[in-house]
């Protein structure tokens, strides 16, 4: 089945006044997010450069394969640089902001469709400590720093793009491009026709009956694969789509995985038993923890992570046998209590777990009787 980069071979050379905007370009725009322009476009919105202006200075770098993020995002600026949709879509407004006082990573890029339609994307968790300690922060931290971050830069984006605005971004991205359009003023949110959240994750019940999520419920497309895992994490207040991936479990993040049929998302009716567990347990295990003690969990395992004196899980990875003799001697200077917790919560996520086996296990009860479903509902449907 094609990918996106069929989509851009098929669709590559149709700009975008002929062959409308849609879902399959918001997902190649969200991803663009991820690429590191630093030095290359400017943090005004101002200064711009087209993406294939970009491209060339980011691949004229001796060490541009360090400065890629996840696999496969090379190719897609090279395919994205070289077609006529994309190639002279102008970028600006690239900031990238990396604080570990705060625990916030936090990367946005405005990209101009056209004159009067702007592409505000964010950047998801990238491999650094501080960008998936800020992730953990979602279970026990309200609003996240990089949140208030993402507002304060569509304010911006706003106060000098004319036209309509589409947010956008995929993981961590997809959610601050929520919630920055909830949490913007209304003149704003009128101005915002579109949110793509790419399998992102929602939001904690209290949080949705705050400010404008009802006023961009309509407008939010949330997009999860199959085997969701993030994406199904905290609530939603939009219904979401679930597409096809040709992955397994946790790779099906990865949206170069996701099928495409011409210019929209192969579409499937249910998530798989496995994201059904995953949410489960998470939901059930974030449960039986008060927020405090969330917060004193994340704090100890990322006290632990960063005794290695690294920054990325990368550098942890390539020194793993070192680095793991590091953590444990490193569990010895935490508190007994903070030690008890942490060894409490690993415990606690096991029971969650075992507790919730009968989601992924095929001989269960519930799972005889939705096949037994599925299998009443094809044979009904090929009677029709």
């Amino acid at each position: 089945m094609a990918d996106v980069f069929d989509y851009l071979y098929w669709r590559g050379d149709l700009k975008i006044r002929s062959d409308k905007f849609n879902d399959v370009d918001a997902l190649i725009l969200s991803r663009l997010s991820y690429l590191q322009f630093d030095n290359i476009v400017g943090n005004s919105f101002s200064e711009k450069i087209t993406i294939k202006q970009a491209a060339k200075l980011f691949f004229d770098k001796k060490d541009y394969s360090e400065l890629l993020l996840w696999k496969g995002d090379d190719k897609l600026l090279r395919e994205v640089a070289d077609s006529k949709r994309f190639g002279n879509m102008k970028l600006s407004g690239y900031c990238n902001i990396v604080e570990s006082d705060k625990q916030m990573q936090f990367s946005a890029i405005a990209i101009e469709v056209s004159k009067d339609l702007t592409f505000i994307s964010f950047r998801g968790t990238d491999n650094t400590l501080v960008g998936w300690q800020e992730d953990f922060n979602m279970f026990c931290m309200f609003p996240l720093p990089s949140q208030e971050k993402a507002v304060d830069y569509v304010k911006r984006a706003a106060g000098y793009f004319d036209g309509k605005l589409i947010l956008g971004g995929h993981s961590k991205g997809g959610n601050l491009a929520v919630y920055a359009a909830a949490f913007s003023k209304a003149e704003i949110r009128d101005r915002i026709i579109t949110i793509y959240n790419q399998d992102g994750p929602g939001f904690d019940k209290k949080t949705l009956s705050t400010s404008g999520f009802a006023a961009i419920k309509n407008k939010t497309i949330t997009n999860v694969p199959q085997s969701s895992i993030f994406g199904m994490m905290f609530e939603h207040e939009e219904d979401f789509t679930i597409v096809k991936s040709n992955q397994k479990g946790f790779m099906q993040h990865d949206i170069y995985s996701w099928e495409i049929d011409r210019t929209s998302l192969v579409r499937l009716s249910h998530t798989t038993n496995l994201s059904v567990f995953f949410d489960h347990t998470l939901t059930q295990f974030a449960a039986g923890m008060t927020e405090n003690e969330r917060k004193e969990f994340t704090e100890g395992v990322f006290y632990l992570l960063n005794s290695t004196e690294n920054t990325t899980f990368n550098q942890i990875k390539q020194n793993i046998i070192s680095n793991s003799g590091t953590i444990l001697s490193s569990v010895k200077n935490l508190d007994s209590e903070t030690r008890s917790l942490i060894l409490s919560s690993v415990l606690n996520f096991i029971k969650c777990a075992k507790n919730n086996f009968s989601d992924i296990n095929p001989l269960s009860k519930e799972n005889r009787i939705s096949r037994e479903k599925d299998k009443s509902l094809k044979k009904s449907n090929k009677q029709k």
